[in-house]
């Protein structure tokens, strides 16, 4: 059976697996990614993560990586998290120590990737994925067209749709982003606004049942959560939200009551399935893996 590397490169973790013409996976590595230490150092790990596997199994690469991303030619035009990343050709870097092709693709999109190919959307013909973690990520696909990458390269940046007008500041250097009230850090915030005091979102969502004050910001934020997917469903008409990402971990908590504020606040909700991911850590992986296996076959 045929058999490609995926890869994840997160903030804190490279993860590279073995994945096969199924999407399972075969064989995992995980490596610290370094980022502060800047594109050489991160380059040096993403090698030693393929070298980590058997990997003259495979006959591709694809690589999941944060920012805006050409693509078609495997280039970072922008990432603030990893120095030096903003203008690296991706593709040809690891090609260089691997005799194989790589595939390069925004993070958010291979996760969509993921869920689409064995995933939570595997029937759906038009999805619009969020990822709910440290940031708010996008993703949207429509079967005729493909992902969404926009002119340049920036499509789906659903994070940064203005959700209060000079709202508060965003990492983008926008005012109101929904990333910076949607988020799973906008819980914390939040939080500290009404109270003094910092808690993480776990702790919050831990004891909204005796504390007034974190029941507070959690019927805020699944008021936040609606009104952000009520945009998205008017915009995009999808067949199916998907949403991932960390947050979804405590999703017993928070997700019936975002529902109901979303069926209150949409104008339409009878023909849209709001839905939880299928993979959390492994959508990385399987998505790239995904994209090495489409692309190596169309030659792109």
């Amino acid at each position: 059976m045929d058999k490609v590397i995926g890869i994840d490169l997160g903030g804190t973790k490279i993860n590279a697996c073995l994945i096969d013409q199924d999407g399972n996976i075969v064989e995992r590595n995980s490596i610290e990614t370094e980022a502060k230490k800047g594109r050489d150092v991160v380059l040096s790990n993403i090698r030693k993560a393929i070298y980590g596997l058997d990997f003259k199994q495979a006959q591709a690469i694809g690589i999941g990586t944060p920012g805006f991303i050409d693509s078609e030619n495997g280039i970072v035009t922008f990432a603030g998290n990893i120095d030096g990343w903003t203008g690296l050709n991706l593709k040809e870097a690891v090609e260089a120590f691997v005799d194989i092709p790589v595939f390069v693709e925004n993070d958010a999109n291979i996760a969509l990737v993921a869920e689409k190919w064995i995933g939570a959307a595997k029937n759906a013909k038009d999805i619009v994925m969020i990822t709910l973690g440290t940031g708010l990520g996008g993703a949207v696909y429509n079967e005729k067209g493909g992902l969404l990458s926009g002119s340049h390269f920036q499509g789906a940046e659903l994070g940064h749709m203005i959700l209060y007008p000079g709202g508060d500041y965003c990492t983008c250097g926008q005012h109101g982003c929904a990333e910076a009230y949607c988020a799973g850090t906008a819980l914390g915030k939040t939080y500290k606004k009404l109270t003094g005091k910092d808690l993480t979102g776990e702790e919050i969502l831990s004891r909204v049942n005796e504390d007034p004050k974190a029941m507070e910001v959690l019927e805020t934020y699944q008021a936040n959560l609606a009104y952000y997917l009520t945009s998205l469903r008017n915009i995009f008409d999808p067949e199916v939200i998907v949403i991932g990402g960390g947050v979804i971990n405590s999703k017993e908590v928070w997700w019936d009551g975002m529902i109901e504020k979303f069926n209150d606040f949409c104008n339409n909700t009878l023909n849209i399935s709001v839905i939880p991911a299928k993979f959390l850590n492994d959508a990385g992986v399987i998505g790239a893996g995904k994209i090495a296996f489409e692309r190596m076959n169309n030659g792109k």
